[in-house]
C-alpha cells in the first residue's frame, strides 16, 4: 500500500462526504469526473486563459523617465513598487505552499497552483521593472528594501500569515489533525488575510500606480500592473471570496468565523489604519500625486475595505467614511482592462486571452462546396 499521505488508495468520499475545501480525506485520484466546486474550478481555467509573460512589456523607457520625471513622481513610484513587489513577493511562497497541507478539493489544488504561479510571475514582473529601469539595479533593490513603511504595511496580515504556516508544517508532519478545529481555523483565516492583502492594500497600491500612468508618465509600468490588476481584481479576490463562500456554509467555517471574529476584526482596522497612515506617507514634504488628492486617496482606500467588511458580514468602524461616488474615478477605466482600446501601435496592448477558441469541427463534413 501507498503512504495515504502520498496517495490514499482506501478514499472513499469522492461523491459525499464533507463539503469543506480543506478536511476531506488524504486526497487520492485527481478527481474531475465529481465537481463539487464548480465556481473555483471554472477560476482556476480562466486564470489559465489570462496567462503573459513578465518579459512581455519593454521598461526601457522608464529608465530615462526616472531620470527626467519630477523627483517627487520618481520617488512615490520606486516607493509603490517596494511594496508590490514585496507584497507579491510574499503572496507568491505563502499560497499553495502553506496551504497544500490542509487541501483535500482537488479544483482548490489546481486554482492555487495556479494563482501561486500567477504571483510568481507578478513578482518577477516588478523585479524585472527594476531591473531594466535603472542604470543599477541592486542600489534600486536596497533602496527598496529600506522603505520601512512599506514593511509596515505588511504587518497586519504577516501574523496570521505566520501562524497558518507554522501549523500547516505539523499538520503535515503528523504533529496535527486535520479535523480539529484549531487546524482548521489556520487554513479559514490565511483565506481571509489574503482576501484583505489582494482588495484592499493590493488596489490601494494600484491606484498610486495608475494615477501616474494617468498623466501619460511610466507607461510601460503602468501597463504591465494593469495586466497584474486584472489578475487580482478577476481571478484572485474572486477565488478568495468563493472559498470563503462555501466555507462559511458548512459548521467549520461557522465556527472559525465565530470564534476569531475579534481577531479578524482587529486585523482589518490595523491593516485599514496602515494603508491611511501609508497615504500620509506619500504625500510628506509636499509630494503629490497628479490630479488625485490625500482625501480622495484615502477614500479610496476606504471603499476598496467596505468590500471586506460587507463581504465577511462585519460592521465597518465609524471612523472610516467611504465616499458614496467613487473616490477615484480613473480606476474605473484601469481596473476593466477592455475598456482600454489602444492600438498597438501607440502602447503595449495587455488586452487578450490566451485558449478562449475550440475547434469544434472535428468530423463534421460540409454540405457546400468550396
Amino acid at each position: 500500500m501507498l503512504p495515504s499521505n502520498v496517495f490514499n488508495t482506501a478514499k472513499s468520499d469522492y461523491t459525499d462526504g464533507p463539503v469543506s475545501l480543506f478536511i476531506g480525506q488524504d486526497p487520492g485520484l485527481f478527481d474531475t469526473v465529481n465537481r463539487r466546486h464548480p465556481e473555483i474550478w471554472k477560476l482556476y481555467k480562466t486564470m489559465k486563459s489570462l496567462d503573459w509573460d513578465e518579459i512581455e512589456f519593454d521598461f526601457a523607457p522608464c529608465n530615462v523617465e526616472f531620470k527626467t520625471r519630477p523627483e517627487g513622481m520618481a520617488k512615490t513610484m520606486i516607493a509603490t513598487l517596494a511594496w508590490q513587489w514585496e507584497g507579491d513577493s510574499v503572496a507568491a511562497r505563502m499560497l499553495l505552499p502553506v496551504m497544500a497541507p490542509f487541501i483535500t478539493s482537488p479544483e482548490l489544488q489546481a486554482a492555487y497552483g495556479r494563482v501561486t504561479d500567477n504571483e510568481v510571475l507578478h513578482a518577477a514582473t516588478y523585479s524585472e521593472i527594476v531591473r531594466n529601469s535603472f542604470d543599477n539595479p541592486n542600489e534600486v533593490l536596497e533602496e527598496v528594501l529600506s522603505v520601512k513603511e512599506a514593511m509596515l504595511r505588511l504587518k497586519g496580515i504577516t501574523k496570521i500569515m505566520s501562524d497558518s504556516y507554522r501549523i500547516s508544517h505539523e499538520l503535515a508532519l503528523g504533529m496535527r489533525r486535520r479535523d480539529e478545529q484549531s487546524t482548521y481555523d489556520a487554513a479559514f483565516k490565511l483565506v481571509v488575510a489574503g482576501l484583505i492583502l489582494e482588495r484592499i492594500q493590493f488596489m490601494a497600491s494600484f491606484a498610486v500606480t495608475f494615477a501616474i500612468g494617468e498623466v501619460g508618465a511610466f507607461m510601460p509600468i503602468a501597463k504591465s500592473v494593469q495586466k497584474i490588476a486584472q489578475d487580482e481584481l478577476e481571478i484572485h479576490v474572486e477565488l478568495g471570496k468563493a472559498v470563503l463562500r462555501n466555507e462559511l456554509q458548512t459548521e467549520w467555517g461557522k465556527r472559525a468565523l465565530e470564534g476569531n471574529y475579534q481577531e479578524l476584526v482587529d486585523v482589518l482596522e490595523e491593516v485599514v489604519d496602515s494603508e491611511l497612515s501609508w497615504c500620509d506617507f506619500l504625500y510628506k514634504d509636499g509630494s503629490h500625486l497628479p490630479g488625485v488628492t490625500l482625501k480622495s486617496l484615502k477614500g479610496w482606500v476606504m471603499q476598496c475595505a467596505r468590500d471586506v467588511y460587507a463581504f465577511l458580514g462585519i460592521q465597518m468602524p465609524a471612523k472610516y467614511n467611504p465616499p458614496a461616488e467613487l473616490a477615484l474615478p480613473f480606476m474605473k477605466e484601469w481596473m476593466n482592462i477592455s475598456l482600454t482600446q489602444a492600438s498597438p501601435q501607440e502602447q503595449q496592448n495587455g488586452q487578450y486571452k490566451v485558449n478562449t477558441t475550440r475547434r469544434d469541427d472535428e468530423g463534421v463534413v460540409f454540405a457546400d462546396d468550396f
